[in-house]
Formats: C-alpha cells, sequence, structure tokens
C-alpha cells in the first residue's frame, strides 16, 4: 500500500475514532412536586428547581475537571451503566439521569435513584452537586 493511502486511512480511523468534544453536561433529577437541574458547560452553569433559576460562570479550571471525569466513563458508554437501587420507581427517591451533549451526539443514562447512583458515574454526579454548593451556597 502506498504511504499516501496508509496516512489517509489513518486520518479517517482517528476521525472516526477520536472522542468527540463535550459540549455540556446535564443532571436532572425530579419526582412529585419537585424538578431540579444542573447545567453546566464551558462558559455557565445554570441550576433550576422548580420554577426558580440561578446561573453563574463556569471557572475554567472547574469545566476541565467534570469534562475529564465525563470522559472517564466514556460518554457512549453512558446508556449502559448499571442501575442498582430502583427506588425512584416507587417515589422513594429523585428519579436522575445524566446527560452528555457533545457536538455531534447526545448520551443519557439510564434513570438511577438521585442518592445512589450509579458506581461510575457517582464522582461525576458528586462534583456536580458540589460546584452548585459551593458556589452558590444553596444544597442542591
Amino acid at each position: 500500500m502506498p504511504y499516501h493511502a496508509f496516512a489517509f486511512l489513518f486520518c479517517q480511523y482517528l476521525l472516526t475514532c477520536a472522542p468527540a468534544t463535550i459540549t455540556g453536561i446535564i443532571l436532572s433529577e425530579s419526582t412529585r412536586g419537585t424538578w431540579r437541574s444542573i447545567e453546566v458547560n464551558a462558559e455557565r452553569t445554570t441550576v433550576k428547581l422548580n420554577d426558580a433559576e440561578a446561573s453563574f460562570p463556569t471557572k475554567p479550571a472547574d469545566w476541565q475537571k467534570l469534562v475529564a471525569a465525563a470522559e472517564a466513563l466514556p460518554p457512549t458508554q453512558l446508556g449502559r451503566v448499571e442501575v442498582l437501587s430502583k427506588k425512584h420507581q416507587v417515589d422513594a427517591a429523585l428519579a436522575s439521569t445524566l446527560t452528555i451533549v457533545t457536538a455531534d451526539s447526545i448520551y443519557t443514562s439510564p434513570t438511577f435513584d438521585h442518592n445512589a447512583p450509579p458506581v461510575v458515574l457517582a464522582a461525576l454526579v458528586d462534583s456536580l452537586h458540589r460546584r452548585i454548593e459551593t458556589t452558590s451556597g444553596t444544597k442542591f
């Protein structure tokens, strides 16, 4: 195979296999009477609790930590994480989903209990909750 053909195929492989850039991370949690979400991107973090909404700038270092945690999953496997607790199905816990947005796709986890995220999601979910508590001064 000529070198230029190999180089072309290798470049195509890198383009199709390289992870897409994460542009947003969303944690949504709800039950009867309560709906809340944390939406984070490189510029802003928005917290919604029922009808109330607060927004503040996302620090670049915080965004990089969140992206690194999300990429470690990896996002393409988000829909396959194992959910061990299903109390949300009987309203004994908030029903939660984690969504990772890239330039070309949206990946969503199965629904899990807000206080018992799947093991592979726990660090990222905890980071999102801590971010809200330390930045806004309120417990999410």
